[in-house]
């Protein structure tokens, strides 16, 4: 048998028939085949190493090595390097009609694409390597101001009074062991955030907190707690899920060095991982600001582009009249606001440029599932002695933009109702709106605080009767100048008080 490497180019060939002579293939490209014989030609470089596929693009080779490849059924995903340098990311997933992929050599500052047609034809194109990796920098110089950095060290989000754990990501740190935290624990679905080169032991490098680790967790659990995945620091667990299906798998390391973090797009599915970079140096309070920009990365290993806009151009800087802007654009801008809401967006604000639905994205394209509905048709509110209502007892999920949760309760005599409904994530995403009705469907009272995020009733004065409680995700302004209800979801608690004669069967 030789030994000797066999290397099989795959040159694009000109297709004379009408269904390719409709295509506009882009400039920089090739035509490497079927989705079908793609899939063969790196199926058998898996197995066998010495068999590798070639493509001859633009005077350069594209090859690269296979680190993982896992197949079930039609799905496919294979990660691995360049051929030439370990300083690079191979990516190629899929299905029987799809293939989407990368090639990102970081030592040339090249990138080569995988994209499917609407003929079934996988083209590979060169494209600018920002198109892969949005957030690439190697020369990055923080060019903040000093006064937001002091801004961002001095104000971070303040924990609702009422969070205590109604789900394991909601409240302040308790001592948790930092190494095995779990947002969603049982889930198939994980995303992990690897700590382990800024943590020794499980304690963190250079002065780092247990508490601000744990912060920075949980405010990327906080952005993604409506899907039905798990954000973990738990490597036990990432292996797991990853050895049952790598495509419902998602990883990003934290770094301890100074820089820009990137992350490849659409690379959850793949074991090929975002960077996190420590940026000690930047003033931020590391909780906070280590928290956000790991959500936005993750964002681009789940698919979402950068929202662009006036002010900000490729990062949109939000409309502070409402403290609101998109993750996905530059969210240091508001770090310092009060009430700041930092949500996903399909580009509704005035001058939006990225009309992307950042949650369908997430949703259908990398098949993460929303989370159950906790509360589909009502529950009654639990009331405590003297008609107290505790948050502990009280609480839900607003899951998807369309969900709407609702509390009922009974009084035999005149009542009054004081209730205050917060969200009770960190980095929050949920805007309360409440409404209370009553037995004829009539509004008696409804309450969205303005750039509070919360829901108030004070001194209601209610007459015997069945009331309806209903909590949804608030909007406030309007789409282009404002925000709407898209992704104002979360977790919300309540906490109150209801006088009168409350029928036994809300009582505790």
């Amino acid at each position: 048998m030789s030994t000797r490497k066999t290397l099989t180019i795959l040159l694009a060939a000109l297709s004379s028939s009408p269904a390719m002579a409709q295509e506009i293939q882009p400039a920089n490209s090739i035509d490497i085949g079927t989705v079908e014989s793609v899939k063969k030609s790196f199926a058998a470089q898996h197995a066998n190493a010495r068999s590798m596929v070639a493509h001859s693009i633009a005077g350069k080779l594209v090859a690269t090595k296979i680190t993982d490849y896992f197949e079930k059924g039609d799905a496919l995903s294979i990660s691995g390097t360049a051929l030439e340098t370990e300083n690079s990311t191979f990516v190629l997933k899929g299905s029987k009609k799809k293939l989407y992929g990368y090639v990102v050599n970081y030592d040339t500052m090249r990138a080569f694409e995988f994209t499917t047609n609407s003929s079934g034809k996988v083209i590979l194109t060169e494209v600018p390597i920002k198109k892969i990796v949005p957030d690439l920098d190697p020369e990055f110089r923080d060019t903040r101001s000093e006064e937001m950095i002091a801004a961002a060290a001095a104000v971070h989000p303040k924990y609702s009074p009422m969070a205590n754990r109604q789900a394991v990501h909601i409240g302040p740190y308790k001592g948790e062991d930092i190494r095995t935290l779990q947002s969603k624990p049982g889930s198939p679905w994980v995303f992990y955030l690897n700590i382990s080169q800024v943590t020794s032991n499980g304690v963190p490098l250079n002065g780092v907190t247990k508490e601000q680790m744990y912060r920075a967790w949980q405010s990327i659990a906080d952005q993604y707690s409506m899907l039905n995945m798990n954000v973990t620091t738990n490597v036990s667990v990432y292996n797991a899920a990853k050895a049952a299906n790598i495509l419902r798998t998602g990883v990003i390391n934290f770094v301890n060095r100074d820089g820009r973090s990137y992350a490849p797009l659409h690379s959850f599915g793949t074991t090929s991982a975002g960077t996190l970079f420590r940026n000690p140096a930047s003033g931020f309070d590391y909780g906070y600001g280590i928290g956000m920009t790991g959500a936005h990365e993750v964002g681009h290993q789940m698919g979402a582009n950068h929202d662009r806009g006036t002010p900000g151009g490729e990062y949109f800087q939000g409309i502070p009249a409402y403290q609101w802007c998109p993750i996905m654009g530059n969210y240091w801008y508001g770090a310092s606001w009060a009430n700041q809401l930092f949500t996903w967006s399909k580009g509704e604000y005035a001058s939006a440029t990225n009309f992307e639905d950042d949650l369908k994205i997430m949703t259908v394209e990398e098949s993460v599932p929303y989370r159950a509905d906790d509360n589909p048709t009502s529950k009654p509110i639990v009331f405590g002695t003297g008609g107290t209502i505790d948050a502990q007892a009280n609480f839900g999920q607003i899951e998807r933009n369309t969900d709407t949760d609702s509390f009922t309760f009974t009084l035999s005599s005149l009542g009054t109702l004081n209730l205050r409904i917060d969200p009770l994530e960190y980095l929050r995403m949920l805007d309360v709106d409440a409404t209370v009705y009553n037995s004829s469907n009539a509004v008696v009272a409804h309450s969205n605080l303005g750039v509070h995020r919360s829901a108030e009733f004070v001194n209601l004065s209610l007459p015997a009767g069945s009331y309806r409680l209903v909590i949804r995700g608030g909007a406030e302004g309007t789409p282009s100048n404002g925000f709407s209800n898209y992704s104002s979801l979360g977790y919300y608690g309540m906490k109150g008080s209801l006088s009168g004669s409350v029928v036994a069967a809300n009582a505790r």
